[in-house]
């Protein structure tokens, strides 16, 4: 099996407020405009046309839907990511939660958006599951990426106590076949995969438990004791790690997180286990390259915004920086791999 390599992830932002005399009403700041200019020859002036030139228009708001729940970790990480990206930007970003069909119903709005700039979306690792399972006529190629702007990896979690460590865990679940729950964001969703591949690594069998809509009522499901453990993201889960209520008994990686670091991962204690998420901000196909181009220097000016890279450190966000040309190549290696789990699956 192909690994998926993964980084780190974050922690819900605190609450941020953005100095209004920071925002560029005008238009985007010199730098972005220079990156544009050498990325897409956007400033060759005639070659442009009006509507394009124009862009963005500090009298519009871009319009930015998420399509997971109020509250989750890609609704914390994406939020704080837009307050940053909208100053260099040079306009407002409006950010909307149109949750479902593991994400396919946010990005279906999307894709259907005029490609003009003023919609944009933030896609994760299910948009490739819809588009294998067939759930709606949603596919990751049918948008133009931006940028990626977090990969963080995927972890097995428990209440602290419950399990020791992994080895406890796996102990418990062998003579028990389908009798340990845990839960996931949806069935056939990234947490669901990454628990069976953990499954038939470990030779054990679990009773998978999905709740759609994101990584908040996965985590109120074990805190609440619905389920007896779950496969998530490090930064969705760690508020509650940090205050002693859940536990890592392992972390799908090649190397210890940092975020966790007395955590081991399944790949040092024997397992080959090696999986995450990432999330990217993309925009509806056919989107001008100039305007692609203003959008991803915008996204580069703020992966180098000092006060982003702070907030991103303390918000444990895993923010990660990769251009238009190098996202879509991880988003073509990416898609065989998530077809190779799913056929795991079916299988199974």
């Amino acid at each position: 099996m192909t690994a998926i390599r993964s980084w780190r992830g974050y922690n819900p932002p605190k609450p941020m407020v953005i100095d209004e005399g920071r925002r560029l009403r005008r238009g985007p700041s010199a730098g972005v405009l220079a990156l544009a200019c050498v990325s897409t020859l956007a400033c060759a002036g005639p070659s442009r046309s009006a509507a394009t030139a124009l862009y963005p228009d500090p009298a519009r708001e871009v319009r930015h839907v998420i399509p997971w729940r109020a509250g989750g970790s890609t609704d914390a990480a994406m939020r704080g990511f837009a307050a940053y990206f909208e100053t260099h930007l040079g306009t407002r970003v409006i950010t909307e939660n149109v949750p479902g069909g593991l994400s396919a119903v946010g990005l279906a709005m999307v894709q259907r958006a005029a490609p003009d700039g003023y919609t944009l979306g933030t896609m994760t690792y299910d948009a490739l599951t819809v588009e294998f399972l067939g759930l709606a006529s949603v596919s990751w190629r049918s948008f133009e990426p931006v940028c990626m702007v977090t990969e963080h990896p995927s972890a097995l979690i428990a209440p602290a106590g419950r399990w020791p460590d992994l080895a406890a865990f796996r102990s418990d679940a062998r003579p028990r076949p389908e009798t340990i729950a845990v839960g996931n964001v949806g069935q056939q969703g990234i947490w669901h995969q990454h628990a069976v591949a953990m499954e038939q690594a470990l030779s054990i069998r679990l009773r998978h438990v999905p709740y759609e809509g994101g990584s908040g009522p996965q985590l109120t499901a074990v805190l609440g004791g619905e389920v007896d453990a779950i496969v998530s993201s490090l930064p969705a889960a760690l508020p509650f790690i940090r205050a002693g209520q859940l536990a890592v008994l392992a972390v799908m990686a090649r190397a210890r997180d940092a975020l966790v670091p007395d955590a081991p991962t399944f790949l040092e204690l024997g397992f080959d286990v090696d999986y995450g998420g990432f999330r990217i901000l993309v925009a509806p196909a056919d989107t001008p390259v100039d305007i692609l181009g203003t959008l991803e220097a915008a996204c580069q000016a703020t992966s180098d915004d000092p006060d982003f890279q702070r907030w991103a450190r303390e918000a444990a966000v895993g923010a990660m920086w990769r251009d238009r040309v190098a996202t879509r190549s991880y988003l073509e290696t990416l898609a065989p791999n998530v077809q190779h789990l799913m056929n795991d699956m079916d299988a199974r």
